[in-house]
């Protein structure tokens, strides 16, 4: 009875399967707004018949549902699974391995240190036997009892100073010792820093070596659009450095890996909207008892013209210089009807450490009207404006954009496509030459008493001087107050010529001043309203 059963368990310890692993390199990442995909390959030895692949190097954060297989000829796919693996030191997160390897190192020195002290304590005791039996040895005299004296005084104090230099570095090591243990049981509580596992159960005609590719999304990975926007000055068109700030924390450095760049995302909900039945019915209005009704408050919009300025201290970055024919010559760009993706032939490393790194992908040469453009109101400054149409073929992304004019830097501005219509109006900072100043005028400006009214009159001059030595066009904005009351009334009664849109009180002048040429515009309105109101925003 005993041999049959050998003989049944025999042949089926032979046909269980043995776990072949594989680590996967990382050969592409295409990069989402929100989230990446990654692509492995590697290769692996099959035996005919049914295995198991254990693919290591998978980043620990994985949408599930997103990931793909594809396997030589010849290979079937079974099944799937996707594992966080804790264990396998060939998973092992690279931030994670240091630090063990950084451990291993400090432990090593620990030992060796307190074998050192060991022995220095060891030969403090011998010092102190020495001694107890020099003092008992009645045949030694004066002299060599004072040179053992002084050798042990002396050896001594050189002993108990190892000693204490040794307890020091020992306190320094076993202070590493801890940082690095509170830093790795951080990792590896932290899922985003766990490396992944995909366990594969396949089916091959014959023994061979298998191609394999992996390829999936993690939502631990980001890039985020920045510029650098330069013009040697108003004659030429401008240069439009495409950069990304490139994130990820999916637990896997990216080492020189094929990068794509795209406008898309993943994770965006692709089910199409569904119309359901509108059904209206009545209620009773709730009727309001005097005095109990909520004051009805009349909403002033207040009118305010935003001028876009430059800001902060030079960046020493923002003076990097790059080739457009050099970029351009390593990105590919390709549209879709879901989005734009730049991919890009220069192999990068991006770690694993949640922190920014820039890639400078694309360049633009783009023509520029160029213009000046001031708000009184707002600020005494002029600011060189350059107009861009048919921005759309640029595939801007929004996000902060670095101003570098007459190769200085002149501040930072912000692009949203979203938001622009026609034309792509970038501010290149502001222009000291062009001396604007707003004075109210005291003696043209006055407060009357009407019956129960009040009327005060308001008149501005604002004085334009040119001191450039070419011509310049300039537009300049102001504006006049509306009331949104039926007791206040408003009225524009100088304008100086200028365009004016009464919906919004809005003044529009579009001067051309020669060099060294000053112009001066006037301004005046009245308000009137009830003598005991006080009308605010004036």
């Amino acid at each position: 009875m005993k041999k049959l059963l050998i003989t049944l368990l025999f042949p089926l310890s032979l046909s269980a399967q043995q776990q072949i692993k594989s680590k996967a390199a990382l050969e592409s990442v295409t990069v989402y707004n929100n989230g990446a995909q990654l692509t492995h390959k590697g290769k692996v030895n099959l035996p005919a018949g049914t295995s198991e692949i254990a693919i290591n190097n998978i980043s620990g954060s994985v949408n599930e549902n997103s990931v793909q297989v594809g396997v030589s000829s010849g290979v079937t796919i079974l099944s799937v699974q996707f594992n966080r693996d804790f264990l396998n030191s060939d998973a092992e997160n690279p931030t994670l391995k240091k630090l063990n390897d950084s451990l291993k190192i400090v432990s090593v020195e620990l030992v060796k240190t307190k074998n050192s002290k060991t022995i220095e304590e060891q030969t403090l005791v011998l010092l102190d036997e020495n001694r107890k039996s020099g003092g008992t040895n009645t045949g030694t005299n004066v002299a060599e009892l004072m040179k053992l004296a002084e050798y042990y005084r002396s050896k001594n104090a050189e002993v108990r100073n190892t000693i204490a230099a040794l307890t020091l570095v020992e306190d320094k090591q076993n202070q590493k010792i801890q940082a690095f243990q509170q830093q790795i049981a951080e990792l590896r509580n932290n899922p985003n820093q766990q490396l992944g596992q995909l366990v594969l159960q396949v089916m091959s005609k014959e023994t061979a070596e298998a191609s394999y590719n992996v390829s999936y999304v993690t939502p631990n990975a980001n890039w985020r659009a920045s510029y650098d926007i330069k013009a040697l000055n108003i004659s030429n068109p401008l240069a439009v450095v495409y950069k990304a700030a490139i994130t990820q924390n999916t637990g896997l450095d990216w080492k020189k890996v094929k990068l794509s760049l795209s406008t898309g995302n993943p994770n965006y909900n692709i089910t199409a909207p569904n119309l359901n039945p509108w059904f209206v019915s009545t209620y009773q209005q709730q009727i309001r008892i005097r005095g109990m009704a909520s004051p009805i408050v009349n909403e002033k919009d207040e009118l305010r013209e935003v001028v876009v300025t430059g800001y902060g201290k030079a960046d020493k970055k923002a003076n990097t210089t790059y080739s457009a024919s050099t970029i351009n010559n390593y990105t590919t760009v390709n549209e879709s009807q879901l989005g734009v993706t730049f991919d890009i032939d220069i192999p990068y490393d991006v770690n694993s450490d949640n922190k920014p790194h820039t890639v400078a992908f694309k360049e633009y040469e783009v023509p520029a009207k160029y213009k000046y453009y001031a708000a009184p109101k707002l600020s005494a400054d002029a600011y060189l404006l350059a107009d861009v149409t048919d921005w759309e073929k640029l595939n801007l992304q929004a996000g902060d954009a670095n101003i570098i004019f007459e190769n200085t830097y002149t501040g930072k501005s912000y692009i949203n496509p979203e938001s622009i219509r026609d034309t792509l109006s970038l501010s290149m900072g502001k222009d000291k030459k062009i001396i604007i100043k707003k004075e109210k005028l005291a003696d043209f400006s006055s407060t009357k008493f009407i019956g129960s009214n009040k009327k005060q009159m308001f008149t501005y001059t604002i004085t334009i001087r040119n001191t450039k030595k070419e011509a310049i066009d300039l537009s300049i904005k102001d504006q006049y107050p509306l009331s949104t009351e039926s007791d206040i009334e408003t009225e524009l009664l100088e304008s100086n010529g200028a365009e004016v849109n009464k919906e919004t009180g809005m003044l529009s002048w579009q001067l051309k001043l020669a060099p060294n040429e000053t112009k001066v515009l006037r301004l005046s309105y009245t308000v009137k309203g009830p003598k005991n109101k006080l009308i605010s925003g004036l």
